[in-house]
């Protein structure tokens, strides 16, 4: 069952477009506290808090599954990213609060016209075509109801009914309602087992499955409802299924953990998850941690299967399951989904807030450059909507502003000692003179004249804590990155030619975290401590150097 929207952009209007209705009355949202919103910018995308709202009001007005019953799940993310967003700035002021309100109520408006037409009866949603889920000859008949849709709808309404309940809104009532009639809907297709319990993967009998990324869309539906006022019973369930997918885990938090798409009644031998449904149990692992089910351990051993199990060193095409095994070439679209798991966690207590950074990475490469996304007024589907209002939310405090120091090829000064320690630079007499050059993208950079050129940290004096450090560039070859550690040059990661699929030369932002235990000042003469990093591959191309101190 596909968990993407089809084409990284929105759908077109003769794709089941349909004006937002005006259902918000004469209410007017309530003001911030705190002032506005922070943004956060991304390269040479200056806010990507304007691209997230422009590109849900786009999906809104784009998809309508009262139209077309196949867009459920499309609705479901925009739902969940419009909810995301306005929790996360409910303090503050935010210009587009009413007009997402207003779309999210159409969009439910939408949604709930075309709740009954499952088999047995609403409200859900599935397929309006006969499937075999599971490849074992048990073939469910159109419209019988899944957890995948059924619970994208669920998490968007439940996360809108927190929303509009914090603001007491006129409306907040019945979509809570609508929220609870979703998940008691499922109150039948659930299995409690000795260690946790699981929400069936559809209605049907044969699909009385623990799927774990299916069953927790339904689990975090259940768990916000709760929260914001439901019927007691409803914060039962999830930490069952919680603890389910804790025990069918193996691991340790050093080197981080593999689990399986589904396991408890699937048929066959179980598979590790690929990273694309890894989006939602991810999110899974993230509310454990946020509600204390699990701990800080547990968020580390995560936060390392993001750093290195998962992520291949090729920052638009990770590895194609959880365990770091090989999923050919569904990676590159594999690799946008899973953009949202790796946003879940920026700000995992106990975690790593660098994978708050790869985040950002794999969102330029594998969409926003790739798809040649204009630097302002552009928009991204469905499933990269729900990915930004989580990078929006899910800032570290070190990632708060953006990163800590950022340099753009052109800019003054962008190969000069610093006169105070914290920066970044091109290291002069490796590189040629900054020039625009298109990748896709036109960029201004600087091209390497050396054959291993370098660029120079500058951090304060003292004792090096862990660092970020992210590179725009463009390669048409393969290479690496290396930190000097006063004798040799000690490799921190790939620096991978930057072709996509079809080996057209894009521009990549790629990340790596310095080695706090080689520091070497490079430049004694110059204040703060000077870590010289070297690319290796021919004639590399860099647009911007950023680092943060985690």
């Amino acid at each position: 069952m596909t968990d993407e929207d089809g084409s990284g952009s929105t759908a077109s209007e003769e794709d089941g477009a349909t004006d937002a209705a005006d259902v918000s009355g004469d209410w007017t949202g309530a003001g911030g506290t705190l002032g506005p919103y922070p943004d956060l910018s991304l390269g040479p995308y200056p806010s990507l808090l304007s691209l997230a709202v422009d590109s849900m009001l786009a999906n809104a007005e784009s998809y309508d599954t009262s139209a077309n019953f196949s867009h459920s799940a499309a609705q479901g993310y925009v739902l969940q990213a419009i909810g995301e967003l306005l929790w996360d700035a409910r303090e503050h002021d935010l210009e587009s609060r009413d007009a997402l309100i207003e779309a999210a109520l159409a969009e439910i408006a939408e949604l709930e016209a075309s709740a009954d037409q499952v088999v047995g009866g609403g409200p859900a949603f599935g397929l309006s075509e006969a499937w075999d889920a599971f490849g074992d000859g048990t073939i469910n008949p159109a419209y019988t109801a899944y957890t995948w849709q059924s619970g994208m709808v669920a998490l968007g309404v439940a996360k809108i009914a927190r929303v509009l309940g914090d603001l007491e809104h006129p409306e907040a009532d019945s979509v809570r309602d609508f929220g609870v009639a979703l998940v008691q809907r499922w109150d039948s297709s659930y299995t409690e087992v000795a260690d946790g319990g699981y929400w069936w993967y559809s209605t049907q009998p044969s699909d009385a499955i623990a799927v774990h990324n299916t069953s927790g869309l339904v689990s975090m539906a259940s768990q916000i409802l709760f929260e914001s006022g439901a019927p007691a019973s409803l914060g039962d369930r999830p930490p069952a299924v919680a603890d389910l997918l804790w025990a069918r885990m193996s691991g340790n938090p050093s080197a981080g953990y593999v689990w399986n798409y589904g396991d408890d009644g699937y048929p066959g031998q179980p598979r590790p998850e690929d990273v694309s449904h890894a989006l939602v149990t991810l999110q899974v692992m993230g509310a454990a941690v946020q509600r204390e089910w699990w701990g800080g351990s547990q968020a580390q051993g995560v936060a390392q299967t993001l750093l290195h199990t998962m992520w291949s060193g090729h920052p638009a095409r990770l590895h194609g399951f959880v365990d770091g095994s090989d999923g050919g070439d569904s990676e590159w679209t594999w690799s946008r989904a899973a953009i949202i798991g790796y946003a879940a966690h920026g700000d995992a207590q106990g975690g790593n807030p660098a994978v708050f950074d790869y985040a950002r990475s794999l969102l330029f490469s594998s969409d926003l450059s790739r798809y040649e996304r204009d630097f302002e007024g552009d928009t991204v589907g469905a499933a990269r909507v729900l990915a930004l209002a989580l990078l929006l939310s899910h800032r570290p405090p070190s990632f708060a502003a953006g990163s800590a120091w950022e340099v753009v090829a052109g800019d003054a000064d962008d190969d000069a000692p610093p006169k105070r320690p914290g920066g970044v630079r091109f290291y002069s007499v490796d590189w040629a003179a900054p020039t625009e050059l298109a990748r896709g993208l036109t960029l201004p950079a600087r091209t390497s004249t050396a054959p291993n050129p370098n660029i120079v940290v500058d951090l304060d004096d003292g004792a090096l804590d862990s660092v970020a450090v992210s590179l725009t560039y463009s390669s048409a070859v393969s290479g690496s990155i290396a930190q000097w550690d006063g004798s040799a040059y000690q490799p921190l990661g790939t620096l991978p030619a930057t072709l996509d699929e079809d080996g057209t030369e894009r521009w990549m932002r790629t990340t790596v975290v310095l080695d706090p235990s080689i520091a070497f000042d490079y430049q004694a003469g110059v204040p703060g401590q000077n870590l010289l990093i070297q690319l290796t591959g021919a004639s590399v191309a860099v647009h911007r150097i950023e680092a943060t101190p985690l």
